[in-house]
């Protein structure tokens, strides 16, 4: 075979004047795929169970996780992977939506349905150059940063093989495999664009957050305030490494970025602690594999390219945004002009309709006088003296729980020396104190403490 991999090999086969590549899918491979499937499928519910979290990611504690509708998220695109049908189908769709000049440096091979099952996939044969074989790239007078760009401009989800080189004497990229492939909804697709919008352009933490309660990444009814401060001193960072070119805080040195940490700890401590207890986020199954191919892209460019940056590299993508926000750059432009003068469609409703809202809002407070409404005041500090507290009363039953059975034990050692099973009792009850007895020291020294160091790495006191 011309190349081998876990789900098939490729051969290379000829008719007439014309080569082909074929990939034959391994013998039982779906029946594999049923075994193994069900045996992460109880995995995934473990992992459910245990509740696996740690700082940083999407194991974060802020961050709600279903590993479950990950398994069959996973499930589904590993099964349309091994769907050669399906597999034609998404590369003659790719290579129609690249079919324009300015993307004659993307190439998808031609199909051949009539030589295709379920099972076997025939294509054009197109030798290249694997992407990340650096010596042969430059032997064949190609630029590796020119490379890593253009497979970054690409903006796809999709793994990239080989490089070729063009008539011009330009690297193209031809996108090879195309079994696992999806497509965001019209509602993914708005929210994802008012997300860089809100995010590159607006800088408003609000819209950001409306954006990802749209992808579904936001839990609806959280605390909406500790969220959006958070976001919004994340955006101002982002904004002022954009504008001044500084190095990016993922590229500081350990110890700088520890202490940024420990600074913005200090800062926002309370939104975090917030955070990390209502978990507001959650971490859609669908942005798996999204993310995914985004870090493979990204370790792609940077194996090209050690100055590869693919948060600048997308940051031109980005303003070709404007077309997508409103329909049209034009109205995109005069929606953002009105925005700052007042005069957006929503702002004269606002106008007019201002005497009706001032006029509810009088009865409301007539009502809140009246006793008729009871204003609900979140206070943190009244919360964390609550879950402090309950550790503090845990150990307090442990502790009285023990010298009950330790009393009960020796009382029964001492006074019913007469009664039938006497020792076996005392021996359950001594067995009981040991038990609540351990359970203090334990509450004492590891929860508590490991309470009051949470808190303190937030800036903030638990006593």
């Amino acid at each position: 075979p011309l190349a081998a991999a876990s789900l098939g090999q490729v051969h290379v086969a000829t008719k007439g004047d014309k080569t082909f590549a074929v990939k034959v899918q391994r013998q039982f491979l779906r029946e594999l795929f049923d075994v193994d499937l069900g045996q992460l499928r109880r995995l995934a519910g473990f992992a459910d169970a245990v509740d696996l979290t740690s700082e940083g990611g999407i194991m974060d504690k802020n961050t709600q996780r279903s590993w479950v509708s990950v398994y069959y998220e996973m499930k589904r695109l590993l099964y349309e992977e091994i769907d050669y049908l399906k597999e034609i189908q998404n590369c003659d769709r790719f290579r129609t939506n690249f079919d324009k000049p300015k993307f004659s440096h993307i190439r998808a091979p031609n199909t051949y349905p009539e030589y295709t099952t379920e099972k076997v996939l025939t294509m054009e044969y197109c030798p290249g150059i694997k992407i990340t074989d650096l010596e042969r790239i430059r032997e064949a007078g190609l630029d590796p940063a020119d490379i890593s760009k253009k497979s970054a401009e690409s903006f796809l989800e999709q793994l990239c093989r080989h490089v070729e080189k063009l008539p011009s004497g330009e690297a193209g990229l031809i996108f090879y495999d195309f079994g696992m492939m999806d497509e965001f909804g019209a509602v993914e697709r708005k929210g994802l664009v008012d997300f860089f919008f809100a995010l590159y352009y607006d800088a408003d933490a609000k819209d950001v957050a409306d954006a990802l309660e749209r992808l579904g990444m936001l839990r609806k009814g959280v605390d909406r305030i500790s969220v959006e401060k958070v976001g919004q001193d994340f955006i101002d960072r982002f904004q002022a490494t954009l504008k001044s070119g500084d190095q990016w805080e993922a590229d500081l040195p350990a110890e700088e970025r520890k202490k940024l940490n420990r600074q913005r700890r200090k800062e926002l401590g309370e939104e975090f602690l917030s955070l990390n207890a209502e978990s507001p986020f959650i971490f859609p199954p669908t942005w798996t594999f999204v993310l995914k191919a985004f870090f493979t892209l990204d370790g792609i460019g940077k194996t090209l390219d050690p100055k590869y940056d693919l948060t600048r590299l997308t940051a031109p993508y980005l303003k070709e945004l404007l077309d997508l926000k409103d329909g049209n750059a034009f109205r995109t432009t005069l929606m953002r002009v009105l925005k700052r003068a007042g005069w957006r469609p929503i702002d004269i409703d606002m106008a007019v309709t201002q005497p009706r809202r001032v006029a509810k809002i009088e009865g409301v407070v007539k009502r809140m006088e009246r006793g008729e409404f009871k204003p609900r005041v979140r206070a943190m500090e009244v919360e964390r003296m609550i879950n402090r507290n309950k550790l503090v009363q845990s150990n307090i039953f442990n502790a009285v729980l023990s010298c009950l059975f330790l009393n009960t034990a020796a009382s029964v050692a001492t006074l019913g020396t007469n009664m039938i099973g006497a020792k076996p009792v005392a021996k359950s009850f001594l067995a009981a104190a040991v038990v609540f007895g351990l359970r203090v020291p334990y509450g004492v020294f590891v929860k508590l403490r490991k309470l009051d160091e949470y808190n303190e790495r937030f800036g903030v006191a638990s006593k």
